[in-house]
């Protein structure tokens, strides 16, 4: 059983490595359902303490927010545990790491095979195909081994520590981690942690050179201008005439610095005024280690407008060849980045934005769409409810008239209430009897409250301790004891120990029903389903 919400799970199968986020909130999380028909989640073996289960989704109209959950298991809840329950949404971060640096490598043509080192999530290692290593190190609890030889560079995740002098030692360390949720997307944020300062950076603002990452490239014993002191604009670079070369150059330095760092930190928007500034800068006299920085920084600017070009031509063909209803929200990110080059054509940017507004159009009106037909599906089914329990009173008040008319007639005993069945005696069902007393007043609070409960947790509470040695049948017994004055239009407050326990706990509510003649769907998806409205009723007092 589940003792805290889920919020990540993989996609496809148990051994997947693409990870997936669960909407919190019931209107997101039906537009999800939407996009993702079909699609099956894992409990999954990359993430610490995945069992391998599969998990479906829990939409939640009340105080908790809507999550994964596993499937039941066939067999007794107690026989697989999920070391998974205990973790945070954060425990899988290295999945995410891989994808978003997979997809970061891919554009810029550089290939990479990652692997997950255990225990899984406490590091991601990158081996390029140059034979550079990455090592993404999020364990805050271990060491980091800075004498592995193997890895080319480090990457620490949050909480992870480095020695003050180990840091001045190696003059930077490189950080990452993500950052709040914005426009859709948790941005992957690479630092280069210095003594005394860290810069941050989206990792889609950055690219992999030969040296390494932009920032630890640009490591001096000068303090470069930033890319905000740069700016998203041309710099111009003013040079008197009067000075001579090395001054020129001394003096320029820093500007020279800077203007590499902005291209290397330039999207798509910006990358264009960032190469004519470093072609400026060259146009003018400098010393033999700025002409290479800058010669080495404008090579790399070209290839990537090379790249950023034909990439932005094969997703316009895409955009052109796709129908409308069939284009994905992360085509459609990557056209509307890469169309903020001003060298894209205006027919590009006008047809990215008009499919960019069908798009939230469409998702707005499916989303309507299912938000209309689950209050028509919540409607049909009150309304079959209601009449087999119509069909069911008129059914009991008839025989009831029989078995009055018999006792009338006297051809039969007169009739007294009792359970068809009972685990004991007559002295056991007494003693059911009193037990149903406090069970029932601890099931009305917990409705109430909005929990779920256990036949243990509700001995704990009422310090009944009998209710825990009940066997199976006398648990029916007790609750249809307890059930027997609930009216037949109401839930059973006993839901919240069916919503709470494992197969078990929906063996006993669907022989209580039957008992009491209340039907139920016969899938446990759709039981699961129908536990949950039934809280939200007794929470509301519906």
């Amino acid at each position: 059983m589940d003792r805290r919400l889920i919020q990540t799970a993989v996609v496809g199968s148990p051994d997947s490595d693409e990870p997936a986020i669960c909407p919190e909130d019931p209107q997101e999380l039906d537009l999800f359902r939407l996009e993702n028909t079909g699609t099956t989640w894992w409990c999954g073996l990359n993430l610490p303490g995945g069992c391998g289960r599969q998990l479906t989704t829990r939409r939640c109209d009340d105080k908790r927010i809507c999550h994964f959950a596993h499937y039941p298991s066939a067999g007794d809840e107690h026989d697989i545990q999920c070391g998974r329950l205990a973790r945070g949404m954060d425990s899988a971060d290295h999945l995410f790491m891989k994808a978003d640096l997979a997809a970061w490598l891919k554009a810029q043509g550089i290939a990479v095979t990652f692997d997950f080192p255990e225990p899984r999530g406490s590091a991601v290692v990158s081996d390029l195909a140059d034979g550079r290593r990455l090592l993404i190190h999020l364990d805050r609890t271990q060491p980091v081994n800075w004498d592995d030889a193997h890895v080319t560079e480090f990457l620490l995740g949050t909480g992870v520590l480095i020695p003050p002098d180990r840091l001045t030692a190696r003059g930077y360390v490189h950080r990452v981690r993500y950052e709040s949720e914005r426009d859709g997307r948790r941005p992957l944020i690479i630092g280069t942690q210095r003594p005394g300062r860290t810069d941050w950076s989206d990792l889609r603002a950055l690219i992999l050179t030969p040296q390494g990452f932009a920032p630890a490239e640009q490591t001096t014993n000068d303090d470069p201008a930033s890319p905000e002191q740069v700016g998203g604009r041309r710099a111009t670079v003013t040079v008197p005439r009067s000075d001579t070369a090395a001054a020129t150059a001394a003096r320029n330095h820093a500007v020279v610095q800077a203007a590499v760092r902005d291209l290397n930190w330039a999207g798509p928007e910006r990358l264009r005024d960032a190469l004519a500034t470093i072609e400026e800068l060259l146009a003018q006299e400098q010393g033999a280690e700025d002409r290479r920085n800058l010669g080495e920084a404008m090579d790399r600017g070209k290839r990537r407008l090379t790249v950023q070009t034909d990439r932005r031509a094969e997703v316009m063909i895409l955009l052109r060849r796709t129908e409308p209803d069939a284009l994905s929200r992360e085509l459609l990110e990557e056209a509307q980045q890469l169309t903020s080059d001003p060298g894209a054509s205006e027919e590009d940017r006008a047809l990215v934005a008009e499919l960019s507004g069908q798009y939230r159009a469409e998702a707005e009106q499916r989303l309507a769409a299912a938000r209309e037909q689950r209050i028509l599906t919540e409607q049909q089914q009150k309304e079959a409810l209601q009449q087999q329990r119509a069909e069911l009173r008129q059914r009991q008040e008839q025989a009831l008239a029989e078995l009055e008319a018999a006792q009338q007639r006297k051809d039969v005993a007169p009739v007294v209430p009792r359970p068809r069945e009972t685990p004991k005696a007559a002295a056991g069902y007494a003693e059911l009897a009193e037990l149903a007393k406090p069970l029932l007043g601890a099931l009305k609070k917990a409705a109430r409250e909005g929990e779920t409960r256990t036949w243990e947790s509700i001995a704990d509470r009422t310090g009944t301790k009998r209710l825990r040695q009940l066997s199976h049948p006398a648990k029916v017994e007790v609750l249809v004891i307890a059930e027997s004055a609930t009216p037949a239009d109401r839930p059973l407050w006993s839901v919240v120990l069916a919503a709470g326990g494992g197969q078990d706990a929906l063996a006993i509510h669907r022989a209580v029903c039957e008992r009491l003649q209340r039907p139920l769907p016969d899938a446990d998806g759709a039981l699961h389903t129908r536990l949950d409205e039934e809280r939200i009723i007794l929470q509301h007092g519906w």
